[in-house]
């Protein structure tokens, strides 16, 4: 729309351009009609001159029948110069403003033809030069009609092209204002759209945020459930363990007693060991007795007789449950 105002403008000063340059055209065209005014009237002293020497015509009926043409053929004329000032204020471009001038040049060229005969006329006068002396004047009063006439077109026109130059000038500042105009609101509606778009971006980074924030919450969730199962597994897995550990540890050294003379049913002693990680008796001491010390160091002699004991493989259930513990000593 800017761009169009922009054209519009332009084409606005080109046209004041062309009204400029046809008017100055138009003041040529008028000058040259005022030289030919000129040189008519300089032709109508010598139609007067050659009056004067045509005092030996005797047709005055003729003369006045064609000085009555003559009337006619000026009345012609000052209707084609009436129709050249309309046609003047109404048309814009120099083009037909010129048309119209060759179209008075036309009726010019009549009336000098009509002149040319009422001089014939003259000539056929037998007693015309007073007559011709007042012909002469009404020609000069005609030239001077006919300047009146074609200043006041010139000024018509010069008015006329005036309003519509000024006309223009407040087109082009109106399609100015309006340029300016759609240039605001389209950096109106171009800072709005940022506006909207920062706003939609703001909008859409804290959804994002949000959107990440859910899902690492739940993939924390999911991984602490995880966790907390493979805890529970764990736990369950090294119970298991230690439970098969424990049993085996208690078969293996129930294997390796000697039971003494003096054990009798019921007799039990606790017993802490301290292994290495491979299940190897570092020590076995009786912490808890069970009256007869022959059958405490039998429970202690079968500890390290079955020494390496089976132990989990798990180092972190070793060192948390088997490097060191305490069992009962029953054997049945």
């Amino acid at each position: 729309e800017a761009a169009k105002a922009k054209a519009d403008a332009a084409k606005a000063e080109a046209k004041q351009a062309e009204a400029a340059k046809a008017k100055a055209a138009a003041a040529k065209a008028e000058a040259e009609q005022a030289e030919a005014a000129k040189a008519k009237a300089d032709a109508a002293k010598v139609e007067a001159k050659q009056a004067e020497a045509a005092k030996a015509k005797a047709e005055a009926a003729k003369a006045e029948a064609k000085q009555a043409e003559a009337a006619k053929a000026k009345a012609d004329a000052a209707k084609a110069e009436a129709e050249q000032a309309e046609a003047a204020k109404a048309k814009a471009e120099a083009a037909k403003a010129e048309t119209k001038q060759a179209e008075a040049a036309k009726a010019k060229a009549a009336a000098e033809k009509a002149a040319a005969e009422q001089a014939e006329a003259a000539k056929a006068k037998a007693d015309a030069a007073k007559a011709e002396a007042k012909r002469a004047e009404a020609v000069k009063a005609k030239a001077a009609a006919e300047k009146a006439e074609a200043e006041q077109a010139e000024a018509a026109k010069a008015k006329a092209d005036a309003a519509k130059a000024e006309a223009k000038r407040a087109e082009a500042a109106k399609a100015k204002a309006a340029a300016e105009k759609a240039a605001a609101e389209q950096a109106e509606a171009a800072k709005a759209k940022a506006a909207a778009e920062q706003a939609e971006a703001v909008k859409v980074k804290a959804a994002a945020e949000k959107a990440a924030a859910e899902k690492a919450a739940a993939a924390k969730e999911k991984a602490a459930a995880e966790q907390a199962q493979a805890a529970r597994m764990k736990a369950e897995h090294d119970k298991q363990d230690m439970a098969e550990a424990s049993a085996a540890i208690k078969q293996k050294v129930n294997r390796s007693w000697i039971r003494p003379i003096s054990a009798t049913m019921g007799m039990t002693c606790k017993i802490r060991v301290r292994l290495m990680s491979d299940g190897t008796v570092v020590d076995a001491v009786v912490i808890s007795s069970s009256g007869d010390d022959f059958f405490d160091r039998s429970a202690e002699n079968a500890v390290n007789k079955a020494s390496p004991l089976p132990v989990p493989t798990d180092k972190e259930l070793f060192a948390r449950e088997f490097r060191s513990f305490e069992f009962v000593f029953n054997p049945k």
